[in-house]
């Protein structure tokens, strides 16, 4: 029988009995667990550095490989068409001078005379050579987004080889438009998905 003890919280125990000292709580393992996969993943890794920053900035104009939602596809559509649109006009501009000249030339000239000559006043200055290599970049991004938006909707981008058949291009063109700009990927995964492209709340 335990007796009370005025002065003092709770009871004491009797001569020969003792308290069972407190334990503490059992930590579970997965208290710290490592952050998962996925964008996440490259916002906490510890070992950040610019050249992975670069790399992963570069994947989301020119990687072929997981999904982009409609969002996504617009926002670097419009960026791409931006900087096509400023290249061209830089090219149009630097090849000015040449083509006026051509034209005041261009009666004497064979046809084919006319095309190399073209071909030349487009892209024979050093303006010109950087504004065509920087064009052919900016096409392989235009090709990375149209296969990357086909893989949303869990749809080969090899489909897309049919933009490059004569007559057939111009019906599947207009097909790719409304359903890559317009149609909601798949929802949840699918099987084009990997760690860096998981689908998205807002699509």
């Amino acid at each position: 029988m335990q007796r009370k003890q005025f002065g003092r919280r709770g009871l004491v125990p009797n001569t020969g009995q003792s308290w069972a000292s407190p334990q503490p709580a059992a930590v579970t393992a997965n208290a710290y667990q490592s952050a998962p996969e996925g964008p996440a993943a490259f916002e906490d890794n510890d070992s950040f550095s610019v050249g992975k920053a670069l790399t992963h900035g570069l994947s989301i104009f020119f990687s072929f490989k997981g999904r982009l939602g409609r969002m996504e596809y617009w926002t670097i559509g419009f960026i791409r068409f931006f900087i096509d649109m400023v290249l061209i006009s830089t090219l149009v501009w630097s090849a000015y001078p040449a083509f006026m000249d051509l034209m005041s030339r261009a009666d004497q000239m064979s046809e084919s005379a006319r095309d190399w000559s073209v071909i030349v006043a487009l892209y024979g200055s050093n303006t010109g050579m950087i504004c065509g290599s920087l064009l052919l970049v900016t096409a392989v991004s235009y090709w990375s987004i149209l296969v990357r938006r086909n893989h949303d909707r869990d749809v080969s981008g090899f489909w897309l080889l049919l933009l490059l058949v004569p007559v057939v291009n111009i019906f599947y063109g207009l097909y790719i438009f409304v359903v890559n700009g317009f149609i909601p990927g798949t929802p949840g995964n699918n099987r084009f998905d990997t760690h860096n492209s998981r689908p998205r709340v807002f699509d």
